[in-house]
């Protein structure tokens, strides 16, 4: 474990000029565009913040949709406040340094007559918001909690045919399994080919040592829930249950059993009377017997819930409300559970689709959660959408996954081809066509395509293709193609099918969104605030919540109407240039005629060109930002840099050009190069990632990625853009405000922003990153950065020494120690609020040591939470 810092200038935010655009993919050691898998310096900056929840924070403490605030800068800098100046306190609970709250929350009220009165003017509105009304008056006195436990029969455990694993049992996918053999002793060299064999279905099984249990889909476990539920409905006595999926089952009254727990055997998700496998063809040995998937579903009472604790929390916030929300929660989620397909707190049906290019189609749902606000609880409702893969063929995703316009273009796949293929398909599950079986989940791709896969029936040598053609009569159309493994992906234990015989099962959620598929998505689902209201409440409708059953049986009537509440349009600041200032206009403001507070001076640089683009294009580019950054304030003292093509060094991969200009631009100028600028051909993540890995772990100097099309066209407003990227690199100042903001100019303020970047699903135990930036200046348009590899955990663990080094930073930018600390969290779950917020106070506790023992600054610790769901629609259509 490890980590590394950047370098002076980071990342723009929201104090860099207009124009800068960052949505937080990836990660780096650098700002400006570091935070992205492709730069959109043509989208414009963005100054909107939303709140969620029902109020309306005091801006001292800099809330951005509030979830949690922690600290005590505020007391020192708010005046004293009356009832009639501000009614609605925000609560800022106080810490010591060991965590433990010294008094009760403190109430900050805004002074009419202080210096915060200012930041609190704007315009007064009423909105209505997706919030629903949760009425609890007939909740019964206790819930009952049972715990779930859902375990493969024994004896298909104890089979070796079906394997440890229910989930695994023998489906015969193609009637007989192409399997791969194991290596034959002393006769099998790394590298050759297996020999492959057709098992014989009339053999009776070998056995096998017995592996260890591995989890159940959660899917799986739903289903396996609900038809216990059905199978042994007698056993409830007519008591409405919910359960959430997985472990967790829930009653409104004790259920009436003579002990404390139940165990449910031979529990078939599939049904009471499964479809048997067809007959075999003529002339083949008959199938071995067929045995449905069974469980055994074991519930025992956990606790009882006293839902008193409810009305109790609002006189006494140390109550634990948390068991009856999560019950009511569950409850509420039941029966779209049980109708829809369930992501998360959201739910989609396959009812309104919009196709997608390759294989993939956009899903339209809605999200819920029951919140606790003032007095009383509320339902979130808004709409989601998500993708969803098409169930077609699934050519199609191979199509795209390989970039090919149909299958005869495919031939002889390259190793980088055969892993970028496994990857798209890996996991996504499939539905043989020649035979209409149990959907399979695809492990990999064969090395070798279908017509060179040989197998050994009997003694008989043929392909793949010619054993298809033979035991089912199918000619493939493409033999020239590879194999999906739906088997296992243990080695020897593969089962093979052909691609063009597989139906992707519908049903299943796509995480494999590139950006052509995300500029779609937000086309589709971008919607004037009066259409989406109508759309959130006829959600509501059909949701049913009127006439739920599981609803009624605990007590529980949403209401149909949006909540109304008050809020503030807040006057956005004055933003200042070196040559004038301007007031953002719908959180926008581009660099026209405006020069930087600070300009740099980029002496010694160069251009890598990965991409199809000539160089006489690239230098048009160049002069175009010669130009715009004379005009800005960003001085470009060589007008022509050193420019590298990838065309004169075949082969060569973006890394190695980099390595390349950087040694040459070195040894020229006498010294490392400021900066490198490379040419991409499109804006797809990996490439990226390259650049930026290079340049900030091996090279250590800033890098700005250009798009080729970017480069053809040579807009001003794109050109003006990259420049204050560039500027902030080169340690710059693009702009400030003009009225300083009064906490962070009133005493040494360091502002402090941390997330933790996870590796994506299927990208086996790639580490998480987890990077913390922190201002340098009094302006706070100054950042630095640094950037750690750890094992995957939602807190960052070498937070205290990261701190350290950002504190030092700040003391010899500013030659003072902070005296306030803002502390910005990103990255965090709803659930994982309290254990960060105990976890990272620690750690600055800890850094603060590590300065000096006396050091102690005041913290304000606030998450910041960007995927919320709250939405607003002003009741006055006119605002």
């Amino acid at each position: 474990m490890s980590y590394s810092g950047g370098g002076g200038g980071g990342g723009g935010g929201g104090s860099g000029a207009g124009g800068g655009y960052n949505d937080q993919r990836g990660y780096s050691s650098r700002g400006g565009d570091h935070n992205r898998g492709y730069e959109d310096p043509n989208r414009p900056s963005s100054g909107a913040t939303a709140l969620e929840g029902m109020t309306i924070a005091v801006e001292v403490v800099m809330v951005v949709d509030m979830k949690s605030v922690v600290g005590i800068p505020a007391r020192h800098i708010l005046q004293e406040a009356t009832e009639e100046d501000h009614p609605a306190p925000v609560l800022v609970p106080l810490l010591d340094q060991d965590m433990r709250i010294l008094e009760t929350p403190l109430q900050i009220r805004a002074s009419k007559k202080s210096g915060v009165a200012g930041l609190m003017g704007g315009k007064t509105m009423q909105l209505q918001v997706n919030y629903f009304g949760v009425s609890v008056n007939s909740l019964p006195p206790e819930i009952f909690k049972y715990h779930v436990d859902v375990e493969r029969s024994p004896d298909l455990a104890a089979d070796s045919k079906y394997g440890p694993s229910g989930a695994d049992q023998k489906d015969e996918t193609m009637g007989d399994e192409l399997k791969e053999e194991g290596k034959q002793e002393g006769k099998e060299e790394k590298g050759e080919d297996k020999d492959v064999e057709m098992s014989d279905v009339s053999a009776a099984p070998p056995k096998r040592e017995q592996r260890p249990d591995r989890p159940l889909p959660r899917a799986l476990v739903r289903n396996i829930i609900n038809a216990a539920l059905r199978q042994y409905e007698s056993e409830f006595a007519g008591i409405r249950v919910v359960h959430d999926g997985m472990s967790a089952l829930y009653a409104p009254s004790m259920l009436p059993w003579d002990a404390q727990s139940k165990t449910f055997v031979e529990v078939n998700p599939d049904g009471t009377t499964p479809t048997p496998p067809p007959a075999p063809a003529p002339g083949q040995p008959p199938r071995r017997g067929f045995r449905p998937r069974t469980f055994v579903v074991k519930m025992k009472l956990a606790e009882s819930i006293p839902t008193s604790s409810l009305t109790d929390y609002y006189s006494n916030p140390d109550v634990n409300v948390m068991p009856v929300l999560q019950a009511l929660d569950v409850a509420a989620r039941h029966l779209g559970a049980q109708r829809l397909i369930a992501v998360g707190r959201n739910f989609f049906s396959m009812k309104k689709t919009f196709p997608l290019k390759g294989g993939k189609e956009l899903c339209w749902g809605y999200h819920q959660a029951i919140r606790i606000a003032d007095r009383k609880l509320i339902m979130n409702v808004d709409q989601a959408a998500t993708v969803f893969y098409a169930p077609k063929e699934l050519m199609e995703l191979v199509l795209a996954a390989l970039n090919a316009r149909s299958a005869n273009d495919i031939r002889g796949l390259s190793d980088r081809d055969s892993k970028n293929l496994a990857r798209a398909l890996r996991k996504i599950e499939v539905v043989p066509t020649h035979r209409k079986d149990r959907k399979k989940a695809i492990f990999g791709v064969s090395a070798q395509p279908a017509d060179q896969t040989m197998v050994s029936i009997k003694g008989e040598d043929m392909s793949v293709a010619d054993y298809f053609s033979k035991r089912y009569n199918t000619q493939l159309r493409f033999p020239q193609l590879p194999l999906v493994n739906v088997g296992s992906k243990r080695p020897g234990k593969e089962s093979w099918l052909p691609i063009e015989l597989c139906e992707v099962a519908p049903g299943q959620r796509c995480s494999n969104i590139n950006d052509l598929d995300t500029a779609e998505i937000i086309r589709q689902t971008s919607q004037p605030p009066k259409t989406r209201q109508e759309t959130i409440i006829d959600q509501v409708r059909q949701a049913g919540f009127e006439n739920d059953p599981y609803l009624s049986a605990f007590g529980v009537k949403i209401e149909q109407r949006l909540e109304t509440t008050e809020a503030r349009v807040m006057d956005p600041p004055d933003v200042q240039y070196a040559n004038v200032s301007e007031r953002p206009s719908g959180g926008q403001w581009n660099l026209r005629d405006k020069r930087f507070v600070e300009g740099a001076t980029l002496r010694n640089w160069g251009v890598v060109i990965n991409a199809n683009v000539g160089e006489r294009d690239v230098q048009g580019f160049v002069r175009s930002m010669v130009d715009m950054g004379n005009k800005s304030g960003l001085t470009i003292e060589d007008g022509n840099p050193y420019i590298i093509h990838q065309d004169h060094h075949r082969g060569a991969q973006v890394e190695e050009l980099m390595k390349m200009c950087f040694e040459e631009l070195k040894q020229r100028n006498k010294g490392p190069p400021q900066l490198i600028m490379v040419i991409k051909q499109d804006k797809s993540v990996g490439s990226y990632g390259d650049i930026k890995r290079m340049s900030d772990t091996m090279l250590g100097i800033p890098s700005q990625c250009i798009v080729s099309a970017n480069v053809r066209s040579a807009k001003p407003q794109y050109c003006a853009n990259v420049c204050l990227k560039i500027n902030m690199k080169l340690s710059g100042k693009n702009s400030i405000l003009r009225e300083p903001l009064p906490l962070v100019s009133t005493a040494p303020t360091i502002i402090i922003g941390a997330d933790v970047e996870h590796p994506r699903s299927g990208m086996g135990s790639r580490p998480s990153i987890a990077s913390v930036v922190a201002s340098l200046d009094r302006y706070s348009a100054k950042y630095v950065a640094r950037v750690a590899a750890q094992k995957a955990s939602s807190d960052i663990q070498l937070l205290p020494h990261m701190l350290r080094d950002l504190f030092l930073a700040y003391y010899q930018s500013t030659s003072r120690k902070p005296e306030h600390v803002i502390y910005y969290r990103d990255g965090v779950s709803e659930g994982q609020f309290y254990d960060i917020l105990q976890t990272e106070m620690r750690a600055l506790r800890k850094a603060f040591k590590m300065i000096s023992d006396d050091y102690n600054p005041p913290v304000t610790f606030i998450i910041v939470n960007k995927r919320h769901h709250m939405r607003a629609f002003p009741v006055n259509q006119r605002d």
